[in-house]
């Protein structure tokens, strides 16, 4: 009996889970978190200088850009952490 792509992506994805990461892969991965963690913070802190002092429009704008580069920041990290989860 032939599996359905359904069932075989099931089983593919029950492997990766089940799969502990090794120490190199912890740190690494502690490593990308802490970074993209400390990026993000930085963003907002610059963006809530630059809020403080624009007119309301203007601030509306600087929030939904900084969101967006913190978005950003989050998305290319959980890529990082993927790949390094990936590498053994």
């Amino acid at each position: 009996m032939m599996k359905s792509a359904l069932e075989l992506a099931m089983e593919k994805t029950a492997q990766k889970e089940g799969a502990k990461p090794t120490e190199k892969q912890k740190r690494e991965i502690e490593e990308i978190r802490s970074i993209a963690k400390a990026k993000a913070a930085e963003e907002e802190i610059m963006a809530q200088g630059q809020i403080a002092s624009a007119d309301p429009a203007k601030a509306k704008e600087l929030k939904e850009l900084s969101a967006a580069r913190i978005r950003k920041i989050m998305a290319d990290a959980e890529a990082k952490i993927e790949k390094a989860r990936q590498s053994r």
